[in-house]
């Protein structure tokens, strides 16, 4: 399912809310977005298609085997070559469809690593088109969510950025993460804006006249799969 149809209005509307809540005390332009995931993982998918079709040649294997006559001493014919390639032929687009539609499936071929070089790509684009690289100030906070692979990144312009530093963009990622694996992405959301926030205010008074409010509050949606 995709992300946008798991975040009801409810959610929409509490984020809008902390948003303009926190922006009302601080001149940093923050914004949320929400993925359902970060990748397409086409590798993934063909991995579990090549699994699929090895199984499945092998089952054919054994099932020969199986069906040998009783006291039959005879050998057996080998699987015919043109047999075995649409056998596993058939499986790897089995395998592949079946991936396609499970993201689970597909996951389990995925390695963690890929996922999280991914989930920063993903980030990193939302970040660059979403504007938040042009605001007047350069003080841009993203805060971003890939629900499939449960991860969430924490990016920030040059003066947000001066303000928090890398290990304060690690710890508010850090506090919100158990609320992510319990899958409360909005309760996630909320901490990560308030706890920013907070330590932006300090640092980064809100002065609309200098710096007015430049970004929408509402949610970002992301699918990199139709």
């Amino acid at each position: 399912m995709n992300a946008d149809k798991l975040m009801g209005e409810e959610g929409r509307l509490k984020v809008r809310e902390t948003i303009a809540g926190v922006e009302e005390k601080t001149s940093a332009e923050i914004v949320c977005a929400l993925a359902t995931e970060s990748g397409r993982y086409d590798r993934g998918e063909s991995l579990a298609g090549l699994f699929v079709g090895v199984v499945a040649v092998l089952l054919a294997h054994a099932a020969r085997l199986y069906l040998q006559p009783e006291g039959s001493w005879g050998e057996l014919p080998a699987l015919d070559p043109l047999w075995q390639v649409l056998i596993v032929s058939g499986g790897f687009i089995a395998g592949t469809l079946l991936a396609s539609f499970f993201p689970r499936l597909r996951g389990l071929f995925v390695l963690d690593r890929e996922e999280e070089e991914e989930v920063a790509r993903s980030a990193a684009f939302v970040f660059a088109t979403a504007g938040m690289a042009t605001t007047a100030g350069r003080t841009g906070l993203l805060v971003y969510i890939s629900l499939r692979e449960r991860r969430l990144v924490v990016l920030a312009d040059e003066a947000a950025l001066g303000v928090l530093g890398a290990e304060g963009l690690e710890e508010l990622k850090d506090n919100a993460t158990k609320l992510l694996a319990e899958g409360k992405f909005t309760d996630a959301f909320v901490k990560v804006v308030e706890d920013a926030g907070a330590k932006l205010a300090e640092s980064l008074p809100a002065s609309r006249e200098v710096n007015p409010d430049e970004l929408d509050n509402h949610v970002l949606f992301f699918h990199p799969r139709p």
